[in-house]
């Protein structure tokens, strides 16, 4: 039987509570839960392997001196395949003005990036960059000045490193023209009850935002978010054990009607169809030898 695991009882503490560096070890046939964090996670994979899985994107292997991407409020876990060593770094701003600068030349990119949740492979220098960080972290230097610093070192010797396809590819989920303006409706757009929320969050008048929004997401406010909830409320109802009104309280349906018209506005069926349909593929899908 799998040993379920839960990141956050894994960190090492720095100013942040979860952001920074951790290293940690793992045995075979564990699972590690990252389902509903507030960091992004980038997980290195200094020796064994895994599978990662992160919304729709299941059993991706992850061998050694690979990284995988986990963006924050994902349904995302792993799945150990024997004894691995990883160094996860979790982030939730960029620090520097070359950083975010970065991220945002990737946006010319998009046309051309097929994103499809695949890891990537680290070499020298990266190689010495972890033995150097695991050294600190093993001395009790792990203050968060120094994960601070490591973070920016990460960031620039994956800039100068990897082509820019590459990364535009690997950070697919949270690249855009403004990063500050993405991560700020990313933070939020499902804790909202009224997309003016977000508009006064943004310091925009509500033209100004929804004008903003559809140049940024390319679509209407309205429309980005019914598209993210109805995706988070499908994975959310595969999930094992969890039931209507779990995913009713967790998405903010006031009643089984708003939640079933939901369902058909968005899937063309109700709740239950949906997840019948839902495991009939899931079933297909095993018997057939995909999974």
């Amino acid at each position: 039987m799998s040993k379920l695991l839960y990141f956050e009882e894994q960190l090492m503490s720095s100013g942040d509570p979860q952001a920074g560096f951790r290293y940690f070890e793992v045995g075979n046939d564990s699972q590690i839960n990252f389902q509903n964090n507030n960091h992004h996670h980038v997980v290195f994979v200094l020796e064994g392997s895994l599978s990662a899985n992160c919304n729709e994107f299941k059993d991706q292997l992850v061998g050694p001196r690979q990284f995988v991407f986990l963006p924050k409020l994902s349904n995302s876990y792993l799945q150990t395949e024997d004894t691995c060593k990883l160094v996860v770094f979790s982030f939730i701003n960029l620090k520097t003005t070359n950083e975010k600068h970065a991220f945002q030349s990737y946006w010319r990119l998009f046309p051309n990036v097929n994103y499809s949740f695949a890891p990537l492979t680290f070499e020298s220098p990266l190689v010495e960059f972890f033995e150097l960080l695991l050294l600190y972290l093993k001395k009790n230097l792990n203050v968060a000045y120094l994960h601070e610093l490591k973070h920016q070192e990460l960031f620039l010797i994956l800039n100068l490193q990897y082509p820019k396809e590459d990364l535009a590819g690997f950070f697919y989920p949270i690249i855009g023209k403004s990063f500050d303006f993405r991560s700020m409706v990313m933070d939020n757009y499902l804790k909202i009850r009224h997309i003016d929320e977000l508009a006064r969050m943004s310091g925009m008048g509500r033209t100004n935002f929804d004008n903003k929004f559809k140049d940024e997401f390319g679509a209407s406010p309205h429309q980005w978010i019914l598209k993210q909830k109805a995706k988070h409320v499908k994975q959310s109802l595969m999930e094992p054990d969890i039931t209507f009104s779990d995913v009713m309280r967790k998405y903010g349906f006031n009643s089984a009607t708003h939640f079933t018209r939901f369902c058909k506005q968005q899937f063309g069926c109700t709740p239950s169809e949906l997840v019948r349909q839902m495991r009939r593929i899931k079933d297909d899908d095993h018997h057939s030898g995909i999974l």
